[in-house]
Order: structure tokens, then sequence, then C-alpha cells
């Protein structure tokens, strides 16, 4: 998702029984005390409900009982009630890129990274792609991401190989004597 709809999300956007997220706002932010979480996104295509895994439910579910120590928190990026400044995510993303010693992407590389694991990792397809991500079409998923689902036709062959069952007859009825399509007639000298 896009950097804005993250930090915009709400505890009642995440349907923990669904596992589901709901996609619905962005937040337009100047300072730490001056932003407005808006009830639209970039695009209407960008309002979007996106199926969650198990794992980030875990994760989920973990942070919002961490959380749950501040009081009432409705941000679910938030360490003291306030929506994350987009500065304190990419400290985040600095830090941890260090540990793992990957190079450093901006906060926004995420949601690249996110498209890039579909495509490469799950070969998932590119409507699904589209979707995920908010694009009005799967024509603008394609635009930026065409490059990276190259190797699935190859891995598409791979998996084909011995899947496809021919048997060659037998016996056969046809009486073929060469190219009987043209009649020559011998030259004459």
């Amino acid at each position: 998702m896009r950097v804005n709809e993250g930090t915009a999300i709400w505890w009642n956007d995440i349907d923990f029984e669904k596992k589901e997220l709901r996609v619905a706002h962005m937040l337009i932010m100047t300072n730490k005390n001056n932003w407005q979480r808006q009830n639209h996104t970039k695009t209407d295509a960008g309002l979007r409900i996106v199926t969650l895994d198990d794992d980030t439910i875990q994760i989920l579910k973990a942070w919002k009982e961490r959380q749950s120590e501040l009081g009432k928190v409705s941000f679910v990026l938030s360490y003291d009630g306030n929506p994350m400044l987009k500065s304190t995510i990419s400290r985040i993303i600095k830090r941890y890129a260090k540990l793992a010693n990957v190079p450093l992407i901006q906060a926004k590389g995420l949601r690249h990274s996110h498209a890039s694991y579909l495509i490469n990792e799950l070969n998932a397809s590119v409507l699904i792609v589209s979707k995920r991500l908010g694009h009005s079409s799967p024509e603008i998923t394609l635009k930026h991401y065409a490059h990276m689902w190259s190797g699935v036709d190859k891995e598409l062959a791979n998996e084909m190989t011995g899947l496809i069952n021919i048997q060659h007859a037998k016996n056969t009825k046809v009486n073929f004597n060469g190219n009987q399509a043209i009649l020559r007639e011998s030259p004459k000298s």
C-alpha cells in the first residue's frame, strides 16, 4: 500500500476474523500535531480490501496488545496515539536495513518490494497484484512491473515438462507416398 494509506490505517480497518484489511483512507500530515485522515485514497481503485496472511495477523495482534499499554490507540502505526511520521518510518527502515545488511530503500520502496515478492516468489497474476496495490487497472500494474514477469515464462515451461502426454499412433490409415500435391512433368530435352 502507499505510505499515506498505511499511516491512515486504524485498528477498526482490520478484521481479524476474516483476515482482511480495509484500505479506505489516506493521511495528509504536515507535522506530528497537524494531520488529516481523509475518507478517500489516491484513486477510486485505491479503496480496497486486502486479504492478510496468518503471520501478518499474528504480528498485528501482538502489536495491538503492546499498544494497549498506552491506552486507546486508533492508529495501527503509532507509538503514542498519534499517526506515525514518514520520517519515523524512514528511521525504522534504515535501522532494520542496517541490521539485515541490505540496501536502504525509501518507505515507498516497501510497496515495490511487496509487488516484487508477489510476482517473483509467488507467481501472482497481474489481476491480484493490481487489486492489492490499488491500481485502477492491470495495465497500470503492467506499466510498472511487467519486467518482473519475465522469469515466470521459464518457470511455466519447466512446470509443463512431463504434463503433456503425447502418445504416438501405432497404426495409421493414411497412405502417404511423398508430396502428392505437386505434380511435375519431367523436363523436356
